[in-house]
């Protein structure tokens, strides 16, 4: 498991801007279900757009807020068709970690 630079909790979708930044729980109503919604820029992101934003909903993942004011997510992301181009977690501490 690989340590990658730490995470940034940030307001609003409009405020990712790094690799690594994240926003949410932002609750979202798709076909009246609501949903739990994290976007994130991966913290292997390169550039300034937000070409890179990715997204998890709860339900599918478990979203835990930590007593830090950071947020957990588990079980871990894929991207990509397997292989994944990137696979890991968001871990309390604000902190990427890649498998």
């Amino acid at each position: 498991m690989v340590v990658l630079s730490p995470a940034r909790r940030v307001a609003s979708f409009d405020d990712l801007e790094r690799a690594g930044d994240y926003t949410g729980p932002h609750e979202v109503e798709t076909s009246g279900d609501p949903r739990q919604y994290v976007w994130y820029l991966l913290p292997i992101h390169q550039g300034a757009d937000k070409f890179g934003v990715h997204g998890v909903t709860e339900p599918l993942w478990t979203l835990r807020e930590c007593a830090d004011g950071s947020l957990e997510i588990r079980p871990s992301i894929g991207c990509g068709p397997n292989p994944y181009y990137w696979h890991g977690y968001l871990d309390e501490g604000n902190v990427w970690r890649q498998l």
